[in-house]
Parts: structure tokens; C-alpha cells; sequence
């Protein structure tokens, strides 16, 4: 009898790269998690600026990357060995890490300010190279899967590292201790990067356009141009428009709406993360290898009928509690539990219309445009984005409550059906 092939987790020309982008998330948010925190709590009083201004500042200097380099990280990627690149890139993260961890001793905001934009670039190297390189490991009933399972590890990487960096920030010895842990991380990355199979050159004869403006202009007019990638590219985007959106509102609805604390906060975050990841995991078992879109609009209809669901739950006054609902009493409340619930059915959702639309994307892309495929998808990803964030705060300045956000995000979901039937109906 022949011997059971191991499942693919387990092999070499997955784990290593697995692991390699588990960690890159894990020290991204660690970092930046902290980083918030000292802003919060230190640095915005000492400096004499609102904290919502400073954290903003940094997470949209992390984002500016991904707009101003993806467009090159894409050409390098199609044209050099992938692997090579994941090697030099998280050699990159050691030093920047040590970098970090030198901001942290001297306690100098623009250091570690500019030590996150620096992450925010080597995240838009590894980017394209991480989804190209997929198709080249997998088999192709195997692509849809390793999809799956990057996506909810990296959802999970984000939760620890954010949770981990929240707790440890400003404990005693806290930024010692988050200062190790990065580099330590960092070095394991960079060992696992180099354990990921070379797979040659995508695009040896590619000539790279150096100027940004460019090139960037020319792989969003290659990408848009192909009906499938087209639809694949907004519904990724749609998806981390929505959790951006939903994450952001999460803190305001915890403590104005629930009354609770920072327990609570730190509750729905795991949920939405965890949901996002087991949403990823269910869609691959549900369509068991099939690269197809059929999922997406089912999904979409879904969201908008579970964010109503969540909207009608939520109090319509504002519950206030001297120190805030504790965990504990929060979930003796069986109202309290049907939101949380619902707000995991709604990441799931997302997990469930996203990872199938990544397969689709890297599986009808010729291999020599496969990384700058990519590249344009996360171009367009910061755009919605940060169009969604700026609108979501126009909102908010209107007079609507956060419920209201939501409601109004979740409904939207339904113009998109027609792109994704129509993916659906192309493939």
C-alpha cells in the first residue's frame, strides 16, 4: 500500500513560506500596536497633540507605501527570484527591528514613527512576492487551501501581535521586553524565508520602470483592463475596505453604545480576527479545492443581512458604565453574546467572499504578470481603504452614530453583488 502523501502544511515548499509571513505580521502589528500605545498613553501629552492625530499620522505613513512602491515591488518581484528577495527583505526587517528597538531605549517618537513607515515598505516588497510565488509551490487543487490558511494565520499573527504589543508596551521592563521579542522574531523570519523553495525567474526579460507615477499608471490600466481581474480586485477591496470600517468602529460601539471596557474592546477584536480566519478555512473546505467565485455573492448578501441583524441589536442610547463593563458581566447578557456573535458571522463573511477571489486572481494571471497583479490589487486595496476611513470620519462629523456607519457599510455590500455574479458567471 502506498504511504499517505502528508498534507501540504506540512511540506517544504509550504511551511517555510507560511511561517515566514506568520511572523511578518506578527512583528508588523507588535510594533505598531506599541507604538499606539505610547502615543495614547505618553507622547501625545508630551508633544501637546490629540492622539487620534499622532496614531492616524502613523498608520497612514505605514499605508503610504503600499501606494507609492507597489508598482516597483511588483516588477522586482516578476523579474528576480522570489526567494531571494524574501531573504534580503527580512534581513531588512532584522534591522529595522534593532532600529525599533533603539527608538524604544532613546523613547524618540520620530524614530519609531519613521521605523513604521519603514516596515510599511518592506510589507509592500513582500507583498506581491507572497501571493506570486503561491501558484509556483501549490498544486492547483492545493491553491485555494494555502490561500485559506495564509489568511487566517495572518489574521492571526495580527491579533497576537497587537494583543502581545498592547500588554506588554507599558508594563515594567515592557519595552525591553517587546524590543527582544521583535528582533527574536525577526531572525526566525529570516531563517524561514531562507528555507522557501527558489521557483525561477517569472519575467527574466522584463525591463523595470523606475518612475513611480509610471509604472504605477500602467499596471493599474494592465489590471483593470482584464474583466476578471477587474472584479476579483474590487471585491478584495470591498472586503478590506468593510473590516477597516468595522474595526474602527468597534472601540466608540464597545464603550458608547455597550458600555463596556477595554476587555470588551479587546473581546470583538479577537472575534473579528478569529472570524476572518475560520470564514477562510470554511470556504476552502466548502468548496474543496474549486477555484470559483460562486461564494461571493451569497457571501455579500450575507453581510448585508447579518450587519442589519447587528445594527437593530445594538442599544440606540448611549449605556454608561463609572468603569465599564467588565468581561465577565458583559457576557452574562444574552443580548451581549448575540453581538458578539454576529459580529464573528460578519468576519466570517468576509473570510469567506475574499480567499476565493485571491485564488481566482493568481489563478487566471500569467505567471510573468502574477507579482505585479498582486502589486496593483494592493494599490487598489490602500485606495479603498483610505477612501473608506476618510468617509466614514465624514460621517461621523454629519451627526450619524457608528451603528449607523455600520448599517450603511453593511447595505453597501449589496452593490457589489452584480460584480461578483458577473465574476462568477466569467470564469
Amino acid at each position: 500500500m502506498a504511504e499517505k502523501e502528508p498534507h501540504f502544511l506540512l511540506t517544504k515548499r509550504f511551511l517555510p513560506l507560511f511561517l515566514t509571513q506568520f511572523f511578518g505580521a506578527f512583528n508588523d502589528n507588535l510594533f505598531r500596536q506599541a507604538v499606539i500605545i505610547l502615543i495614547t498613553f505618553r507622547f501625545a501629552e508630551e508633544v501637546s497633540m490629540a492622539a487620534p492625530i499622532l496614531t492616524n499620522l502613523a498608520v497612514g505613513l505605514f499605508i503610504l507605501p503600499f501606494f507609492l512602491f507597489s508598482a516597483l515591488a511588483g516588477q522586482l518581484a516578476d523579474k528576480y527570484e522570489k526567494q531571494n528577495q524574501i531573504v534580503w527583505i527580512k534581513m531588512w526587517e532584522i534591522g529595522l527591528m534593532i532600529a525599533g528597538a533603539y527608538a524604544f531605549y532613546l523613547e524618540s517618537l520620530p524614530v519609531m514613527i519613521a521605523v513604521l513607515a519603514g516596515l510599511g515598505l518592506q510589507s509592500t516588497f513582500f507583498g506581491p512576492i507572497k501571493y506570486g510565488i503561491l501558484p509556483d509551490l501549490m498544486k492547483r487543487d492545493e491553491l485555494l487551501s494555502a490561500n485559506a490558511l495564509v489568511e487566517a494565520a495572518t489574521f492571526v499573527a495580527i491579533l497576537l501581535g497587537t494583543v502581545i504589543g498592547g500588554m506588554l508596551v507599558l508594563s515594567d521592563g515592557g519595552l525591553s521586553a517587546v524590543s527582544g521579542f521583535m528582533i527574536a522574531i525577526a531572525v526566525l523570519g529570516t531563517l524561514t524565508g531562507r528555507m522557501v523553495p527558489k521557483t525561477g525567474q517569472a519575467a527574466p526579460d522584463l525591463t523595470i520602470r523606475k518612475n513611480v507615477l509610471a509604472s504605477t499608471g500602467a499596471l493599474l490600466k494592465s489590471s483593470w483592463s482584464n474583466d476578471i481581474s477587474r472584479r476579483a480586485i474590487i471585491g478584495i477591496s470591498w472586503i478590506w475596505l468593510l473590516g477597516t470600517i468595522f474595526i474602527a468602529q468597534i472601540p466608540d460601539i464597545v464603550k458608547n453604545r455597550l458600555g463596556g471596557d477595554e476587555q470588551i474592546v479587546t473581546l470583538f477584536m479577537a472575534c473579528f480576527s478569529l472570524g476572518i480566519g475560520a470564514g477562510s478555512l470554511i470556504c476552502s473546505k466548502v468548496l474543496k479545492g474549486s477555484i470559483t467565485a460562486r461564494l461571493a455573492v451569497p457571501g455579500l448578501v450575507a453581510l448585508a443581512v447579518v450587519t442589519t441583524l447587528l445594527f437593530f441589536l445594538l442599544p440606540s442610547a448611549t449605556l454608561l458604565s463609572p468603569t465599564g463593563v467588565g468581561l465577565t458581566e458583559f457576557l452574562t447578557d444574552p443580548r451581549n453574546m448575540v453581538i458578539t456573535l454576529l459580529l464573528v458571522m460578519i468576519a466570517m463573511g468576509a473570510g469567506i467572499v475574499i480567499v476565493p477571489l485571491y485564488a481566482v486572481l493568481q489563478d487566471r494571471t500569467d505567471r510573468s504578470e502574477r507579482s505585479r497583479t498582486m502589486a496593483a490589487t494592493n494599490i487598489v486595496n490602500s485606495g479603498f481603504m483610505a477612501v473608506g476611513s476618510l468617509m466614514a470620519a465624514a460621517m461621523i462629523g454629519f451627526g450619524l452614530t457608528s451603528p449607523q456607519v455600520l448599517l450603511i457599510t453593511g447595505v453597501a455590500n449589496l452593490l457589489f453583488v452584480p460584480v461578483a455574479g458577473r465574476l462568477h458567471k466569467s470564469l
